[in-house]
């Protein structure tokens, strides 16, 4: 993939799965362009921050400790609260006014540790919204790296003709035209799929999508399979590495049903089909060119709409990430 987007969107992105992070973990992570560390205190918040000790410059990822809520350097045992302030030497004396961590907006979600991102630092001016997680099974998930941007892989949620091509659905209907909101963009569509690639060689259901994009990191698609009683949340994460590097995670859960064991049966199938269909995208976003103002046809979908709603996200013109305190 060539890259036209010299900057990242501001917005929320996943930087860890919340079973990843352990209560006293401490990990060394790379979002936004930035060395970062990632950690959960003993009272189970998670806590990110610029990664390098505003003391003598070790990195905290690499040998720091979770001390109770606070995060430990390991080069001079210097500590630092949830909002990046220093609040213990190891000397014994007044911690320096000048000796603050960088500090990152962090909410946890339904299974996932978000972090907000704006190249000037500014505050968040909206939420993901609460998911009600009853009646549904257990998150199954993954992570992949590779060479894209948030944008690119957002905007499959509207390139409705590519649904045939390349995950070679037989149909593809819009059923709710693309609705946009501030940082929302909403859209429903149904399908004809194969059961092929979770067993079922021959098989074809409908499946209806209610599409929820919030920015360009986090995008909810709703399911269902009326024929064969199936509802699915599936979860689609794209968190830039940096301006051409991107984390997409998925994750998938499976609506209750009466019998033991079904359930959880069910959203491995799920898993299973979201993580083939997400696979197929692969090798067409790492080596795509991206086309500015692309001639368009009747059946692509309602790709300038989406292009447009994405503007909103750019702040010109870019400048360093500062962090900020929340």
């Amino acid at each position: 993939m060539s890259a036209p987007f010299e900057s990242i969107p501001s917005g929320w992105y996943c930087v860890a799965f919340s079973h990843e992070l352990k209560r006293g973990e401490v990990h060394a992570v790379r979002y936004f362009g930035r060395e970062l560390v990632l950690y959960r205190t003993a009272g189970g918040v998670a806590c990110l921050h610029d990664a390098h000790c505003p003391h003598m410059g070790a990195h905290l990822g690499h040998g720091g400790t979770v001390e109770g809520e606070l995060l430990r350097c390991p080069f001079h045992g210097f500590c630092f609260d949830r909002e990046g302030a220093c609040a213990s030497t190891a000397y014994g004396t007044k911690p320096p006014p000048a000796a603050r961590l960088g500090t990152w907006r962090v909410q946890e979600k339904h299974g996932f540790v978000l972090a907000w991102y704006h190249p000037r630092g500014a505050a968040p001016t909206w939420e993901v919204p609460d998911v009600d997680t009853d009646g549904w099974s257990g998150l199954i998930s993954t992570r992949w790296e590779l060479r894209s941007h948030p944008q690119e892989t957002s905007e499959n949620s509207v390139d409705f003709g590519h649904f045939t091509q390349v995950h070679a659905f037989t149909r593809a209907e819009i059923t709710r035209p693309v609705e946009t909101k501030g940082p929302l963009l909403t859209t429903s569509y149904q399908v004809v799929r194969s059961l092929d690639v979770v067993g079922l060689p021959g098989v074809r259901v409908d499946v209806n999508f209610d599409v929820y994009v919030h920015g360009l990191g986090y995008s909810l698609v709703d399911g269902a399979v009326p024929r064969l009683g199936m509802l699915m949340r599936q979860f689609v994460l794209s968190t830039p590495v940096d301006a051409q590097t991107v984390h997409l995670r998925i994750g998938t859960r499976s609506g209750r049903v009466p019998v033991p064991g079904l359930t959880r049966l069910m959203a491995w199938v799920l898993y299973r089909g979201l993580s083939v269909e997400v696979g197929q995208d692969f090798a067409i976003w790492k080596n795509k060119r991206y086309v500015k103002r692309p001639a368009l046809a009747a059946g692509d979908g309602p790709i300038a709409t989406y292009r447009r709603w994405c503007r909103q996200f750019y702040d010109e013109p870019a400048v360093e990430q500062r962090s900020v305190v929340g």
